[in-house]
């Protein structure tokens, strides 16, 4: 088991498991259309020193195991929530919409489970998705928000033959296209120990999770008209060599966000948390301290 009072310099071979937080996994029962499913959920929260929750939404065909350099670096700061969508990692994969709508009622519940004071939302990829549809919402109910590799419409930088692969797919042919997709998301720095945990959570996705989520999640986002309204204080971090979500998209994707500031990460592809995942947790660190100093002069 981890120590999280460890300097994660000094935990960096503990993290390249799949799982470095088996022990502390717990399930949260969903309730859709009138029955129940279950989701793994990781909730660390042994005293930290900020009375703020942050709760972590992955991307597609991920899980929440991508945030575990941030789970382990900011766990004594603040309480860290992250946890499988319905169809990825441990949680339930029967069948259903997998579609935005469906991912969004799901965050609500997990909110509504966990109960948090100072809620701060982080989304990676297709999870900024899900957590700017709850804001446009839900937006009172939440503090900050952190965007990692975010666009106002995913189906400009996302290739247009993905579709058409996904649908004629199989498993063979579904590990070919992880592998090489891997080459264009995750930089080298990132250790083959961790490239290989990546494939071992992609492989728990079902073909008609990553079928669904894709064309009812992923190519249904385009809200750019409804992100104006959100005036939460946002944080965009995107990587200098992301060719799926370049920089220009989360430029334009900043400019919908009327209280937003952009983080360009050098040498960095679209995998920043694993990649830079020290780095990532000092800039959500320095961010949501910066917003408490805030919150005290206007206090006064």
């Amino acid at each position: 088991m981890l120590n999280i009072e460890e300097p994660i310099s000094e935990q960096i071979e503990d993290l390249l498991v799949y799982d470095p937080f088996a022990e502390i996994r717990t399930t949260v029962r969903i309730r859709r259309a009138g029955s129940w499913y279950n989701i793994s959920l990781i909730d660390i929260n042994d005293n930290p020193l900020y009375d703020y929750t942050l709760i972590c939404v992955h991307g597609w065909g991920s899980s929440c195991l991508n945030y575990r350099f941030l789970m382990t670096h900011l766990s004594q700061y603040f309480r860290i929530v992250a946890y499988d969508l319905k169809g990825h990692g441990e949680s339930a994969k029967d069948e259903d919409s997998y579609d935005i709508g469906m991912f969004t009622e799901e965050l609500a519940q997990v909110i509504d489970h966990i109960k948090p004071n100072n809620l701060v939302l982080i989304g990676h990829s297709m999870g900024t998705a899900i957590i700017l549809n709850y804001l446009s919402l839900n937006q009172n109910r939440v503090k900050a928000a952190v965007i990692l590799s975010g666009a106002a419409n995913f189906r400009e930088p996302l290739p247009k033959l993905l579709p058409w692969l996904i649908f004629r797919m199989d498993e063979k042919i579904k590990q070919f296209i992880v592998s090489f997709a891997m080459s264009f998301t995750s930089s080298k720095s990132v250790p083959i120990e961790l490239k290989n945990a990546i494939k071992e959570q992609i492989a728990k996705v079902p073909y008609h999770v990553m079928r669904k989520s894709l064309l009812n999640t992923v190519f249904a986002w385009k809200r750019a008209e409804n992100l104006r309204k959100i005036k939460t204080s946002t944080l965009l971090m995107v990587g200098e060599k992301d060719m799926l979500i370049k920089i220009r998209h989360c430029i334009e994707l900043s400019a919908h966000l009327p209280n937003s500031r952009l983080v360009i990460l050098p040498e960095t592809k679209h995998d920043i948390l694993l990649d830079k995942g020290i780095d990532v947790a000092n800039l959500i660190h320095e961010f949501l301290e910066f917003q408490m100093d805030l919150e005290k002069i206007e206090e006064y």
